[in-house]
């Protein structure tokens, strides 16, 4: 399979190095069959723990999952808007579709069907490690369901609050 990178995009996003070397090598892993989804969602759940525990470590807290959020994304960049959007027992996460530096298909080319964000495990990870909620993802894919959907140039991730100040 040839590679579909495009470096326009990645200019037009404003990626850094880091954002291209996420984006570009999740995108050639999954095209090469060795990364499913179940293992990018596991990897990068585990990887926003890793990121809490540091900020933490660091004497970083937070009172809110917005606060947190937007910490986050100033922190690493990820796309120019992320919004936390409470509807009764569930959270969106709203991130800005056509500005995400780390998209495996928008930046690293990736041109396979079925999902591969990085951070629907990521932002799980992060926040439950922060103690901030226990959250569930809310899709199926044996059912067909994905793990996002887009909408109005974002991509919008729901999540199930099983609880509320978890730690």
């Amino acid at each position: 399979m040839e590679m579909v990178w495009d470096v326009e995009r990645a200019l037009k996003v404003n990626a850094n190095a880091y954002h291209v070397y996420i984006a570009c090598m999740l995108a050639r892993f999954r095209e090469m069959g060795m990364l499913k989804f179940g293992v990018i969602k596991d990897a990068t759940e585990a990887t926003g723990r890793c990121m809490a525990q540091y900020l933490s470590a660091q004497g970083v807290s937070f009172d809110s999952v917005e606060e947190a959020l937007l910490f986050l994304n100033d922190l690493m960049g990820f796309t120019d808007e992320v919004k936390a959007v409470p509807r009764g027992d569930a959270l969106e996460v709203r991130l800005d579709r056509e500005a995400c530096r780390i998209c495996p298909r928008n930046v690293g080319g990736l041109d396979l069907p079925g999902p591969a964000c990085p951070n629907i495990g990521f932002i799980k990870g992060y926040l439950e490690e922060l103690g901030l909620l226990k959250i569930k993802e809310t899709y199926n894919l044996e059912k067909g369901e994905m793990p996002l959907k887009q909408e109005n140039g974002q991509c919008i991730i729901t999540y199930q609050i099983l609880e509320k100040k978890a730690k």
